[in-house]
């Protein structure tokens, strides 16, 4: 009886003799990493580490290769795809190398996504042994080699499977798996999500979820890894919520590291002065799909958490959970934006809309370039635009009715506007689209107007606000290209009887342009030969806006007052640059599509007021890929906007004027 029941004991146990029958085949792969290299380089190039662990050795070469990848030393989370050695041995079912097992195993990496050529998705093993590099991209984290007995991850083109070196499929296969020990990578920000990747726009992460940030009761806590040099290296990430809307909330990193000028897909126009993006890369969008409970503007958050998605180009999470560090509004009044003055709103001007020295078809549109990643770097971040005009008119270009408006885009080849692709002859688009082209630029039957699309601004609330125009920075104009503003000296040299005249380069004949001198000068617009015209008198330090005819393309300068020495004035042609703002949420009681005309003599006041003022705007930057222009501002409330009012006029209710004229 006790030996039966030990029989039993030992049959529920699982154990067997030799007698029983085996099972037989793969049980698993054993993944050895043989190393990390950037891929293509040449000569191959070792994946870096993080700037604590160089710096403990010296430097990056002299990192020993059996610490490269551990928790103390991770890899720095690359911009470019990585090769990955590996070598990979058959393991039998009884744990032992099994050399019978001839045939293709596929390759995987968790977290990161497979790319390349087929011949890095799959190696051959012969007598159970091989050897093969994995190339991979969007690496993060705690990283894992998947060695698999299945068939590789094949890439598909119109629906067919992508050719490529793919191997013989064998009769059979086993998928019995093997993975290899962990290589630790950073832990991703929100610049890694943002940050553009292989000179694509769109972020690289689409589609992971990911958790952004640490809880302390997790483990140390999270520090950004910077280039040498910059303030907040080993600082630690710090989350802050700059504001809501009625369907989510925007956060940035304050610690984030600064981004050089020059990231491969980027089309940098004219420099930043100090060579790094005038943004981050450290600010998205949270889709929550409802508000926000439990946060407020100005708190810190632990972590986000969400799936990265796009929408309309712009990069957010979604699904999203989040942890609070610390509640603003468990804090006196006077402490609730102690955080939110850490993220001064950055000025969107000429030089980040994506200027050139010279005038170009898309300035009408700032940001209009995917390339523009001046912009891409302030995505979802606070920003300002500064002296901009609400539009004199609503026009609507759904000519069908249908609810919709065509949009368009540039030939720079012809200097024209039109659509997409090809249109089709008698296609109702056409006209519908050459009125949304002429309103939004503000040329055709629309020309020297300000006007805005209503079947946009009725569908969406966005409208199109005209920017502070390039000029003298001392009139408050943008002087942030330098080639797009002139600087003409006038010299004297004290006879009363001759006059010296001195003509600016080249101007853009029937452009706006914005004059400012220094004294007062005299000014004449001809051609090349001074004009026998009469003296347009401008005096010291005061704006001029002077329409070009189509013959005029050069301002002449002298001195009003010889005795007062020479005359410096700054021209700057105004290339009419749009940028969308939406104000239904934050400004409810703001009318922007109002007629001075009004029956109702209080409306027709408060829109005279408006058309006659400038505004400074504060807002959250969102990408509309579909819009034009595509880079939009959201303010949060009415404080974000204050106005500066015209001439013997008052700012439109409810916007209080600007402290700062």
């Amino acid at each position: 009886m006790k030996r039966l029941m030990l029989l039993s004991a030992l049959a529920l146990a699982g154990c067997y003799t030799e007698d029983t029958q085996q099972p037989k085949g793969v049980a698993t792969f054993d993944v050895q990493v043989k190393g990390l290299y950037v891929a293509n380089s040449n000569p191959r190039t070792a994946v870096s580490v993080v700037n604590a662990c160089a710096t403990k050795y010296g430097s990056q070469a002299q990192v020993p290769a059996e610490v490269r990848g551990t928790e103390e030393c991770r890899y720095v989370i690359p911009r470019a795809p990585v090769d990955i050695d590996v070598d990979v041995t058959a393991i039998d079912v009884k744990g032992q190398p099994m050399e019978s097992f001839n045939g293709p195993v596929s390759f995987r990496v968790v977290p990161g996504n497979l790319t390349g050529a087929y011949s890095y998705r799959w190696t051959k093993l012969t007598n159970g042994k091989g050897s093969g590099t994995v190339r991979a991209s969007q690496l993060y984290g705690e990283l894992h080699v998947w060695v698999e007995d299945e068939p590789p991850e094949v890439d598909y083109s119109q629906g067919q499977v992508a050719a490529g070196d793919l191997p013989e499929e064998p009769p059979t296969r086993s998928y019995a798996t093997g993975l290899s020990k962990s290589q630790f990578f950073e832990e991703p920000t929100l610049a890694t999500v943002q940050t553009p990747q292989n000179g694509d726009q769109l972020t690289a992460y689409s589609g992971t979820y990911m958790r952004i940030g640490r809880n302390p009761e997790s483990g140390s806590v999270l520090r950004q890894n910077c280039e040498a040099g910059d303030p907040n290296n080993n600082e630690p990430v710090t989350l802050l919520v700059t504001g809501m809307d009625p369907g989510g909330f925007f956060v940035t990193d304050l610690t984030a590291c600064r981004v050089k000028e020059g990231i491969q897909g980027g089309n940098t126009q004219t420099a930043e002065p100090d060579g790094y993006y005038p943004g981050r890369f450290n600010s998205i969008y949270i889709y929550n799909y409802s508000f926000p409970e439990g946060i407020d503007p100005g708190d810190l958050l632990w972590t986000v958490a969400g799936s990265v998605q796009e929408f309309t180009a712009t990069t957010q999470l979604t699904f999203p959970s989040w942890s609070v560090r610390e509640h603003v509004r468990l804090l006196p009044q006077a402490e609730w934006d102690k955080y939110l003055k850490l993220a001064p709103p950055v000025e969107i001007n000429g030089r980040r809309c994506g200027y050139s020295s010279t005038l170009y078809i898309t300035d009408p549109l700032c940001g209009y370039s995917y390339g523009n990643y001046k912009m891409e770097s302030l995505e979802s971040s606070l920003v300002k635009v500064r002296r901009v005009r609400f539009p004199e008119m609503f026009q609507s270009c759904d000519a069908n009715g249908n609810g919709t408006v065509p949009f368009f885009c540039p030939n720079p080849s012809a200097g024209t506007w039109g659509a997409c692709g090809t249109d089709t002859p008698g296609d109702p688009d056409v006209p519908e689209r050459q009125c949304n082209i002429d309103c939004t630029l503000g040329i055709g039957q629309f020309a020297g107007k300000l006007c805005a699309e209503k079947n946009t601004y009725d569908s969406f609330g966005q409208f199109v606000v005209e920017m502070n125009p390039s000029g003298a920075a001392e009139a408050g104009l943008d002087a942030s290209v330098a080639g797009r503003v002139q600087s003409i000296v006038a010299t004297v040299d004290g006879n009363p009887d001759t006059v010296n005249w001195v003509s600016s380069k080249a101007l853009t004949p029937e452009y706006n342009v914005n004059v400012w001198c220094d004294k007062a000068a005299f000014l004449r617009f001809g051609d090349t030969s001074l004009p026998n015209t009469a003296n347009t008198p401008l005096a010291a330090q005061t704006r001029l806006t002077q329409k070009l005819t189509a013959t005029q393309t050069n301002m002449w300068v002298s001195a009003q007052d010889e005795s007062k020495g020479t005359v410096t004035c700054k021209v700057g042609v105004d290339a009419r640059t749009r940028i969308n703002l939406v104000t239904k949420d934050a400004v409810p009681d703001l009318v922007v599509n109002c007629r001075t005309d009004d029956p109702d003599s209080t409306k027709a006041q408060q829109c005279q007021f408006l058309h006659a003022a400038t505004f400074d705007v504060v807002g959250h930057l969102r990408q509309v890929s579909a819009a034009r222009p595509r880079w939009m501002l959201l303010p949060r409330d009415q404080d974000d906007l204050c106005c500066y009012p015209g001439p013997g006029m008052e700012c439109p209710k409810p916007i209080k004027p600007c402290a700062n004229p």
